[in-house]
């Protein structure tokens, strides 16, 4: 780690000091999370509220790891008694952790995109493939079509001759039908 890049302390800490109240992309987004949390418990509220605040934070300020983070808040890290217990009796749920388990397995399965458009571009002029990016291949699926099971739409012009010729067939089965009683 250089000199210049913050330590987990003063990144879990400036995370906490973020004014997410003026943040106006935030408070779009949260919104929409408690509209969808209304008829929820106000603990629930509370959690879908802090994991908004950590999901926006590490996607458009800085990257960290929650599990480290409600960790250090749990040994004593800055906050109050009170959001200490929180984050304790958060830990001991079974519920969150599978889901941020899950979530680091897959991205580590897959390779990471690139971080920024530059790198993106260095890579293709240089010829290089970009990681993440499957390659599709330039031929067609190969194997015989399937053939159609409906009928195709008839086209206006056709729908005029049909309805005109369904008219002049209901109109000779009706003399028929006359002629035959």
């Amino acid at each position: 780690m250089s000199a210049s890049e913050p330590t987990q302390e003063q990144i879990y800490a400036q995370f906490e000091s973020y004014n997410f109240d003026n943040d106006a992309t935030f408070q779009t987004g949260l919104k929409s999370i408690l509209n969808n949390n209304l008829g929820k418990t106000e603990k629930d509220q509370e959690d879908a509220v802090r994991n908004a605040k950590f999901f926006y934070y590490s996607r458009f300020v800085r990257n960290f790891d929650y599990q480290q983070y409600l960790a250090w808040r749990a040994a004593g890290g800055s906050g109050s008694a009170q959001e200490t217990h929180e984050i304790q009796d958060e830990q001991q749920t079974t519920e969150a952790a599978p889901v941020q388990e899950a979530e680091s397995s897959s991205s580590d399965a897959n390779p990471s995109y690139p971080k920024s458009f530059q790198e993106i571009c260095e890579l293709i002029a240089s010829g290089k493939p970009i990681p993440g990016i499957r390659q599709i291949p330039n031929n067609l699926a190969e194997g015989t079509p399937s053939a159609p099971k409906l009928a195709p739409k008839p086209k206006p012009w056709e729908r005029a001759t049909q309805t005109q010729q369904a008219a002049a067939s209901s109109t000779s089965q009706a003399s028929v039908a006359e002629a035959s009683s």
